[in-house]
């Protein structure tokens, strides 16, 4: 039997983003092995979740195993251990690897290397979005593209998850093939609109039938934004009670003011639930209570009725400074709920509107983002981006890694 092996720096990105691979996987005919770090501290997802999925993937007959990855390069000794580990693990002979996470990724193709050649051994690389992109720091370009440059060598097939990556990665990566594979797939049957009470999830986040509900999904992190829509929080409430427009001088909003309704400052209509866990929640928090706004924001920690949050929710705002193709906001789009969004790469394929879009280091245009889309009639727009993202749905991306997977049997 053909043997595969799968590697993440995280044990969640497997459990997150390549469950259907690992089904393809067994499906035609490879004996799988995962590899990941499975310890909840650096992870999004926490130890119960990932201990669940490891007893799950066991059951279905993968072997998996423990690798101490990281994602911080400047744990230097935590990166060499996981090296060691991975090279122990090339002992063995896999037909097919599969890598994921820019870190992991580079490691596994590098222990691999070889095996290309003497064994045959075939490499596919996930990139699901580079670090260094257009505005990206410059650091990401000095330690993350000479690698990803060096490594394509020793990748077989490199798939990328958004346009801007696919175009750069044709230009200057060469490896074997480089595809375009929209995201990890979303399954729009999970995400179907109704499957929730909405008030009652409304009513449980203490949420009033007069308040407008914001939400926000996703790791608690500086990448991830979540503090400025805080900050934009609080213009709203500072612009409700002054009567003046949270927009830009010569912006105009038709409609009446959703977040006016109640002009003392305090309960200005609107409430803000993040859900998620990560090393920024306390600061988050923190920030929250500084501003006034601790009875405005609602931190939900770690949640799995993710399209039950959505489906409950006004607006889906989505202010990540960095992603390849977002899960989170096209979960969001699968439900139907209104969404804004950083102006940044994979978002932009996703919210096609620049009115919808946010420079998601502006608060103030952060805010001014939101009034417009509560105050908008987004009907047509909502609709226009499901048929975007049923372009990524599950079964399409299955079908392209079904054919990924067969080429090497």
């Amino acid at each position: 039997m053909k043997k595969a092996l799968l590697t993440a720096s995280m044990a969640s990105m497997l459990d997150n983003f390549n469950r259907s691979n690992i089904n393809l996987l067994l499906e035609v005919g490879y004996k799988v092995t995962l590899a990941a770090n499975f310890d909840a501290s650096e992870d999004s997802s926490p130890l119960s979740r990932l201990m669940a999925f490891k007893e799950e993937m066991e059951a279905q007959g993968c072997r998996v195993i423990q690798i101490d990855f990281g994602r911080k390069l400047s744990n230097i000794f935590g990166q060499l251990r996981s090296y060691r580990q991975l090279r122990r693990l090339a002992k063995e002979e896999f037909d097919l690897v599969h890598c994921n996470s820019p870190i992991c990724a580079a490691m596994t193709r590098l222990v691999f290397r070889k095996k290309r050649k003497t064994h045959g051994t075939r490499v596919i690389y996930t990139a699901h979005g580079f670090h260094f992109f257009r505005g990206a720091p410059v650091i990401n370009w000095l330690l993350y593209f000479p690698a990803e440059w060096v490594c394509a060598h020793w990748t077989d097939i490199l798939n990328t998850v958004n346009r801007e990556d696919y175009r750069f990665a044709k230009r200057w990566l060469k490896a074997g093939r480089v595809v375009r594979l929209p995201g990890a797939g979303i399954d729009l049957e999970k995400f179907k609109l109704g499957s929730a009470d909405r008030e009652a999830v409304r009513r449980s986040l203490g949420v009033g039938e007069d308040e407008r509900l914001l939400l926000s999904v996703g790791e608690l992190s500086r990448r991830k934004n979540q503090g400025n829509v805080i900050r934009a929080l609080r213009m709203l409430a500072d612009d409700a009670g002054t009567g003046r427009s949270a927009l830009r001088p010569g912006q105009q909003a038709s409609g009446s003011c959703s977040v006016r309704e109640k002009p003392d400052g305090r309960g200005f209509g609107l409430r803000y639930a993040i859900c998620g866990q990560g090393e920024m929640e306390n600061e988050l928090k923190g920030l929250a209570e500084k501003l006034g706004l601790a009875d405005r924001v609602i931190f939900l920690g770690y949640r799995e009725d993710i399209a039950g949050l959505c489906q409950a929710a006004d607006l889906f705002v989505f202010p990540s400074l960095q992603e390849g193709l977002p899960m989170a906001l096209m979960e969001a789009i699968a439900v139907k709920v209104p969404v804004v969004c950083s102006d940044i790469r994979g978002n932009r394929e996703l919210v096609g509107e620049k009115k919808l879009r946010f420079d998601p280091k502006d608060p103030e245009d952060i805010a001014g983002c939101i009034r417009k889309a509560l105050d908008g009639d987004l009907t047509e727009t909502v609709e226009r981006h499901y048929r975007t993202v049923y372009g990524y749905r599950i079964e399409k991306i299955a079908g392209k890694m079904r054919r990924e997977y067969s080429a090497f049997i």
